[in-house]
């Protein structure tokens, strides 16, 4: 067992992809995970074909403990755990009289129990100095009534980011998060989808122009994000470069939420 290793959960999500093709320039191998099998082994033969890391695929739903112990256990098998980039997740835009329970559910599920079952694991396995990057969104900053679920769950993986950060400052563990700004993956696809329906005639219009104008209303830099934006962020959290920073939370949104 030689070389350091990094977790990338939802991998073969909207961010996921981007997030392992830019981390795997740094490590020696990449465990990228998601419930989407087929994906994975697609993604991987494809990274490792242009990178030098290894990479390695395997399904996990984080939110079950016993697969979140099993993706640590084929971990430890194949290098030093070093970091882990929390990228699963899910988002559904809906109106707030209509989320119900198992929808709340869902959403917190995923997207912070399963933020929290892989960091638990994490801190217990990994090799300091080692580092942590949760995805959030500005989901979680904007009080959006469509995005209810959404954006409280998202909140609480921030909050969640502090605590570990916290924790586990004199261990060698450092825990910071980035907060994604706009992007045309497939959650931007299904919420056009939805106000398309609710407005006829921004059902005529293509999903392209519909995108383009929430862009061009909400970014002050006038353009959306791309996945490889995000991974850059990413990266550098990982990276020796930010050896001294924990407990941080990155906006990468063209001016979304100003902090």
């Amino acid at each position: 067992m030689t070389g350091r290793l990094a977790i990338v959960t939802g991998a073969s999500g909207g961010l996921g992809p981007a997030i392992a093709r830019r981390i795997a320039e740094d490590f020696d191998t990449v465990l990228i995970t998601d419930v989407r099998e087929e994906r994975l082994e697609t993604l991987a033969a494809e990274i490792e074909g242009t990178a030098g890391a290894r990479v390695l695929a395997m399904r996990c739903d984080v939110s079950d403990p016993a697969e979140v112990a099993a993706v640590y256990e084929a971990a430890a098998r194949e290098g030093s755990i070093a970091s882990l980039v929390n990228a699963a997740g899910i988002g559904i835009y809906t109106p707030l009289t209509e989320i119900t329970p198992e929808h709340w559910d869902r959403m917190f599920a995923i997207n912070t129990r399963g933020t929290f079952l892989m960091s638990q694991e994490f801190v217990r396995r990994a090799e300091p100095p080692a580092a942590i990057v949760n995805i959030s969104s500005v989901g979680a900053r904007a009080g959006n009534d469509m995005l209810a679920h959404y954006g409280a769950s998202k909140a609480a993986v921030i909050e969640f980011s502090h605590s570990v950060a916290r924790a586990c400052a004199r261990s060698g563990i450092r825990s910071n998060t980035v907060m994604p700004g706009i992007i045309f993956t497939d959650m931007w696809r299904g919420t056009i989808a939805y106000l398309q329906k609710q407005d006829p005639e921004m059902a005529k219009l293509p999903v392209e122009t519909v995108f383009a104008g929430i862009v061009d209303q909400a970014i002050p830099m006038g353009r959306a994000q791309e996945p490889e934006d995000i991974a850059e962020a990413v990266a550098f959290f990982l990276s020796d470069r930010a050896k001294n920073i924990t407990g941080q939370t990155l906006a990468v949104d063209g001016g979304i939420v100003l902090t």
